[in-house]
């Protein structure tokens, strides 16, 4: 008993500065010049601490992981073996609940609750028991305890008594700010987004009333600077800090912070797109020294202070979702999504994936055609948006098209290395885009600039390139339809265009291409269908003839010459 005594004068040495620290605490932030501003940077709901108090190693350990005590709103910040341990431990900080065994040496369940009660602190009790102990229970719950469980401990059973706990904790911290003050709107809204009040419309209406917030509309707004992350705590503060000054003065809102967003709770709605554009320009200013983009993001009027978390759920869906609308503006209900419509009849009504884009894209980029890839890459996204890909996929989907551009374009075509916009460069930027517009623009620019490259104006230079072009690609499904639009001719003018200038028409030249490259390939000892697949020709009888036709004998015979 002198030991406990010992420990119990320590205990209370620690618990008066503490007592005195909180006081200090208390004293300086009622003199702040923003109301109640300091209490607005916690980060999260406040979990109630619980202590677990039990000789038995398994089951203290055993309780730790057995019950999900973040979601039921509790964290376990402390253990201990005996009464004396708890009582030690007390001298760091005061749980909200513990949970007892009744039997323990040294100390035991009872004596703890006597012990506490006798210091004047009034934590919540819960009391673990056997059968043949349930008279200690009884008289446990006489000293204010909340409740017993009998061992083994059922964990349904437990998770029922913390729910009651919690509504009940939630109650009692109520009445404590409103007894010293402390219930401020900040702290209301706070509690209300974030769970730790659950109370009836009325009582809501009630608490309202008491903090000045019984307002005709309110409506919330969710604020995302784009800092990098070593710049992020100042910033946000500085931020924070002007946005309360500008909005809480006059009566027109309450500022704080939720993970990752900064929260305005909008005294009245913000009348469509005009007031949140209004709203916008004047965060923007705020930001001003950030120099940072700003997301943000309306989610709705409400009537009722109760449902602002309909209004935050909405605002942080449209977050959620900022990349698909244009940047520069306040999203609302109703926003519209960039790229969310597909034009009818337009040049690509067909569904275009990665392979088939990066095939189009090749073309254009390799012909010089610039003019042809804005139409290609929009009708690409608009089709991927109305599928509901995600950002990482249309990211993704991108850069696989533009790599293989990359890895196909002529090297002479592709950027130095000390250009800003080099492919590596260029391929690590497409994921560092933060909306869908400035994505199209961003992967259009460099495509652009590989085209350009490659261009060179006038009909004769035009021939010149197809020509190469087919020398390049004859293996492949080439149709003249197909190159008049990447040389933006119709494929009429473009053939007459063709035989005037190489005196052949346009399918007669890719045969003698292709019957020259397949010459060179028979010649190394290649089998006549490998040479007629590898030059372009599926159909191995219809090579046969195109070769006889133009060398007088037979691919075979000009495999195996007749001796002579």
């Amino acid at each position: 008993m002198a030991r406990a005594g010992s420990d119990c004068a320590t205990f209370m040495t620690g618990l008066s500065c503490l007592m005195g620290k909180r006081m200090a605490c208390i004293s300086k932030a009622s003199g702040e010049k923003v109301p109640e501003f300091h209490f607005t940077y916690r980060e999260g709901p406040r979990m109630y601490q619980v202590m677990i108090v039990d000789d038995e190693p398994k089951l203290r350990s055993g309780l730790k992981t057995l019950i999900p005590w973040e979601s039921l709103g509790y964290e376990v910040t402390a253990t201990a073996a005996s009464g004396i341990e708890a009582l030690r431990l007390f001298q760091g900080n005061v749980p909200d609940l513990l949970i007892v065994d009744i039997r323990m040496p040294g100390m035991d369940g009872l004596h703890l609750i006597q012990e506490i009660h006798f210091l004047g602190l009034s934590p919540h009790f819960l009391i673990l028991s056997g059968y043949a102990d349930f008279e200690y229970a009884r008289k446990a719950l006489e000293f204010g305890a909340d409740g017993y469980l009998l061992k083994p401990v059922n964990k349904e059973e437990l998770t029922a008594k913390l729910r009651q706990l919690n509504h009940k904790l939630a109650q009692e911290q109520r009445e404590d700010w409103i007894k010293s003050g402390v219930l401020t709107k900040e702290w209301l809204v706070y509690s209300l987004l974030t769970g730790q009040i659950r109370e009836d419309e009325e009582k809501v209406r009630e608490m309202a009333g008491q903090t000045g917030m019984l307002w005709p509309r309110y409506e919330i707004v969710l604020v995302r600077l784009g800092v990098a992350e070593r710049e992020q705590a100042e910033a946000l503060l500085h931020f924070r800090a002007k946005l309360a000054s500008a909005f809480t003065a006059g009566g027109r809102g309450i500022v704080f912070g939720i993970a990752p967003y900064t929260v305005l709770l909008v005294n009245g709605p913000l009348r469509g797109d005009s007031g949140r554009k209004r709203l916008y320009r004047e965060l923007r200013m705020l930001a001003g020294e950030a120099d940072a983009p700003v997301d943000a993001a309306a989610g709705g009027a409400v009537h009722e202070l109760q449902r602002i978390g309909e209004s935050y759920k909405a605002a942080e869906t449209l977050l959620g979702r900022s990349f698909f609308y244009e940047p520069g503006n306040m999203l609302g209900p109703d926003s519209r999504r960039d790229f969310a419509e597909i034009p009818r009849n337009g040049p690509y009504e067909e569904r275009l994936d990665e392979g088939e884009l990066a095939f189009r894209l090749f073309y254009f980029v390799d012909v010089g055609n610039a003019g042809a890839l804005e139409p290609l890459l929009e009708a690409a996204l608009r089709q991927w948006v109305a599928e509901g890909s995600g950002e990482a996929e249309i990211k993704q989907r991108l850069f696989q098209a533009a790599n293989e551009v990359i890895r196909k374009v002529p090297p002479e075509l592709r950027a130095k290395p000390e250009d800003v916009l080099a492919p590596a460069a260029f391929l690590s930027g497409i994921y560092e885009q933060r909306h869908i517009r400035g994505l199209f623009d961003y992967v259009l620019r460099f495509l652009e600039k590989l085209a350009l490259s490659a261009d060179s104006p006038g009909q004769d230079q035009d021939i010149k390139r197809l020509l190469d072009f087919i020398h390049r690609h004859y293996h492949e499904n080439l149709r003249l339809e197909m190159l008049a639009g990447l040389f933006n001719y119709s494929s009429a003018y473009l053939g007459q265009l063709f035989k005037k200038k190489t005196g052949e028409y346009f399918n007669a030249y890719l045969d003698q291409v292709r019957i020259q490259k397949a010459k060179e390939l028979l010649a190394r000892g290649m089998k006549v269908y490998e040479a007629a697949e590898r030059v372009g020709y599926a159909n191995v009888n219809y090579f046969y003839e195109k070769f006889k036709k133009l060398e007088g004998r037979s691919p075979s015979e000009f495999r195996h010459p007749p001796d002579g």
